[in-house]
C-alpha cells in the first residue's frame, strides 16, 4: 500500500555538486529511479548539501537506493573519484491527512529560505516551487523541449528505461514538470493564492494548529521534525530567516568555491580533479582560500573534501 512520506538524503563532509549541471542530473537519476520503483515525486528542492522530497510509494529505501547509486556512478566517473557519495542512511517521515501533507510540502518547498541561501522560496531552480500554479502565475513557459526518445536516450546510461511522458530540456536534463506529479501537489494547497500565502506566512501557531483538522493524523508537522539532523538552536535560526532578511546572497556558494578550486587550483597542479590532489597540496590550497578569499573552513574543506581538515 502507497503512502506519502519527506524523504531527505544529505552530504554535509563533501560537497556533492560541483557544477551547477551535478544538479540536474541528480534530477534525471530521482527521475529514473522513480520510473524503475514505481515511485512518484510530487515536490522536491535540492541544496548544496542536501536534498528533500515528497513522494507516494510503498516505502522510499528502494527509490533512495537507486537515485544514490546512479548518482554515484555519475559523480565518481565525472571526477575520479571512488566510494560512495553522501552521509550513510536518510530520513523519511510517513505523512497522514491533508494539512499535514500541505505543511509538509511547503516546509520542502521553503529550505532554499530556511537555510538562508534565497529571500523567497522562489530563489532557486532546483526545486518544483516554479512548477506548480505555473500557467496561473504566468511563468514564461519552457522552449527547445526534446521528446524523441531516441534522443533523450543519448543523454542517458545505457539501458535506462523512462516512460513516454518523460521529457527533456535542450540541456539534457529531465523537467520537472514531465516528471512530478505537479497537479496531484497543487491539489494539497487548493488554490494558487493559498499556495503564496504558505509559500510565505511565518511558522507560528495558527499553522501548527490547523493540522489538528486532520483527526487521528498523529504529530504535527513541524520544521524540527523536517529537519532532525539539527538541534534547537539552529531550528531557531531557519525560523528566524522566513523573514527574508537574512539571506547570504551576496557570500559565496558551494558552487562557486567548486568552481575557483576546480578552474584555477585543480590545473596549477596538473590535475584533472580535486580528488587527485595530495593532502599537503590540499593544505596549501586551503590557505589560500581561507587568507586570499575569505571562504570558511568548513566550506573548504567540504569542496576540497580534505581529510586532515583546515
Amino acid at each position: 500500500m502507497k503512502n506519502f512520506y519527506h524523504v531527505c538524503f544529505t552530504s554535509h563532509n563533501e560537497a556533492p555538486f560541483r557544477k551547477e549541471r551535478d544538479m540536474g542530473i541528480l534530477f534525471n537519476c530521482m527521475a529514473l529511479a522513480a520510473y524503475s520503483t514505481d515511485t512518484d515525486i510530487l515536490v522536491d528542492a535540492t541544496m548544496s548539501t542536501h536534498q528533500h522530497s515528497g513522494v507516494f510509494c510503498e516505502t522510499p529505501g528502494p527509490w533512495v537506493r537507486s537515485v544514490r547509486c546512479a548518482y554515484t556512478r555519475y559523480f565518481n566517473r565525472e571526477y575520479s573519484r571512488i566510494g560512495p557519495v553522501g552521509d550513510p542512511g536518510f530520513f523519511q517521515l510517513r505523512l497522514e491527512g491533508f494539512r499535514h501533507i500541505e505543511i509538509a510540502f511547503s516546509y520542502i518547498l521553503r529550505n532554499p529560505l530556511h537555510h538562508g541561501q534565497a529571500t523567497t522560496p522562489f530563489g532557486t531552480v532546483h526545486s518544483s516551487v516554479h512548477e506548480l500554479f505555473a500557467k496561473e502565475f504566468c511563468w514564461p513557459e519552457p522552449t527547445g523541449l526534446i521528446t524523441d526518445r531516441a534522443l533523450i536516450q543519448s543523454y542517458l546510461p545505457r539501458r535506462a528505461e523512462f516512460p513516454d511522458n518523460y521529457v527533456m530540456d535542450s540541456s539534457g536534463l529531465f523537467t520537472r514538470s514531465s516528471v512530478e506529479q505537479i497537479r496531484q501537489a497543487e491539489a494539497y494547497f487548493v488554490t494558487p493564492r493559498n499556495f503564496l500565502f504558505d509559500m510565505n506566512r511565518l511558522s507560528r501557531e495558527d499553522w501548527l494548529k490547523i493540522q489538528d483538522e486532520d483527526a487521528g493524523a498523529g504529530e504535527r508537522i513541524s520544521l524540527g521534525r523536517m529537519e532532525p539532523l539539527y538541534g534547537a538552536e539552529e531550528v531557531s535560526r531557519m525560523l528566524a530567516n522566513e523573514s527574508g532578511r537574512n539571506a547570504r546572497t551576496g557570500a559565496c556558494s558551494d558552487l562557486d568555491v567548486c568552481a575557483l578550486i576546480d578552474g584555477q587550483y585543480v590545473p596549477r597542479y596538473h590535475k584533472s580533479s580535486v580528488y587527485q590532489l595530495s593532502e599537503s597540496q590540499k593544505d596549501r590550497i586551503a590557505r589560500e582560500l581561507y587568507y586570499d578569499h575569505k571562504i570558511s573552513r568548513k566550506q573548504i574543506n567540504r569542496c576540497l573534501y580534505f581529510f586532515d581538515k583546515f
